[in-house]
């Protein structure tokens, strides 16, 4: 879950996952890189996303 590692993200993407809307299966974030700075942050999001239930 993003609250356990939320003191390791920057306050940017901290506050674009705040601002996403919330859907039934979660929230959808979009981000939109213009430089390499937040890339760790990106990766850290990645590693925590939630599996798809497919079957």
């Amino acid at each position: 879950m993003l609250e356990n590692i939320r003191d390791t993200l920057s306050d940017t993407v901290c506050k674009h996952y705040d601002e996403a809307k919330t859907y039934h299966d979660g929230k959808w974030v979009m981000f939109e890189p213009t430089d390499t700075t937040e890339f760790s942050d990106y990766i850290k999001l990645l590693a925590i996303k939630r599996k798809t239930n497919r079957k």
